[in-house]
């Protein structure tokens, strides 16, 4: 409730959305991220295929 005794959307103030729009942005924000950590991953493939190349004769095996 706020000082006048009225009762408060607390739902926003607790980081959940509000509206429809904020929906959509966040939806948007989601794909954007999951977006660019897709290129990162492939960029590290790229360049772990890359330094393997570079290094013939060697076996890289995984840590573990």
């Amino acid at each position: 409730m706020d000082g006048a005794g009225d009762e408060r959307d607390t739902w926003t103030a607790v980081g959940h959305p509000g509206s429809r729009g904020d929906l959509t942005d966040l939806s948007e924000a989601a794909r954007d991220l999951d977006r660019r950590i897709d290129q990162h991953l492939e960029r590290l493939r790229r360049e772990r295929a890359e330094r393997a190349a570079d290094i013939p004769g060697q076996r890289l095996r995984g840590s573990g």
